[in-house]
């Protein structure tokens, strides 16, 4: 069974599409509703979703981790995740399920780091956070950032994850790496919204990533 979760928060706008077009490639859609002021529940209801809504903001990681909670429950093989405000196809889905039925654990979307798609900053952050990451990892990693991905279920049995924010990304590629999972990576388009850019805090996010890193640095898997 392959479930997806979608958190979101205040994307009433967009999150109706999203599910619509996501239930074409999967069994299953949980929203996590994070908090939202406006009507992004009852939206992702009228898509088709199964809504969990969190009384109070969790951040991006806390609301994944409800999601994670509840596709286990309902014994999901496979979990897929993406953002709720249309910055990932769900039609490149099945691009993503090739490579688990060849037996990777962890798929993750590659962005295509164009300036003419993306703002410099963001390039500069994600080549610098990527390279970190396959330091720690001995392993190539070339988008350690992308929220676009496809999980095994064995990763979230066997896993758990701390981050409160968008590092959980990076904190799922490291962990995963380090319990000796097989993880690729596949090519995806890049639509870079206004929304997308208005919730990292270019100051903050990377010093929490950097953190995270040095930590996960000494992290051994159980």
């Amino acid at each position: 069974m392959l479930i997806a979760v979608i958190p979101a928060y205040n994307e009433e706008k967009n999150i109706r599409d999203v599910v619509k077009r996501t239930l074409q490639y999967t069994d299953f859609v949980v929203v996590v509703d994070d908090g939202s002021k406006d009507n992004t529940s009852e939206e992702a209801r009228q898509g088709g979703a199964f809504v969990i809504r969190n009384k109070v903001n969790k951040g991006k990681a806390g609301a994944m981790n409800v999601g994670f909670k509840y596709t286990l429950k309902k014994s999901a093989d496979f979990i897929v995740v993406l953002d709720a405000d249309g910055q990932h196809d769900p039609d490149e889905i099945p691009l993503f399920m090739n490579k688990m039925y060849e037996g990777f654990d962890l798929v993750v979307g590659v962005r295509r780091f164009d300036r003419k798609l993306m703002p410099a900053s963001r390039i500069l952050a994600n080549t610098f956070s990527s390279f970190l990451t396959s330091l720690v990892t001995c392993t190539k990693i070339l988008d350690s950032q992308s929220g676009y991905r496809v999980i095994r279920r064995s990763i979230l049995e066997k896993i758990c994850f701390t981050s409160s924010r968008y590092q959980i990304e990076t904190e799922m590629i490291i962990k995963a790496a380090k319990c000796g999972f097989k993880i690729c990576f596949v090519p995806i388009k890049t639509i870079y919204t206004h929304q997308a850019q208005s919730k990292i805090n270019q100051l903050v996010d990377p010093a929490r990533f950097v953190f995270l890193v040095i930590k996960l640095f000494f992290w051994r898997c159980k």
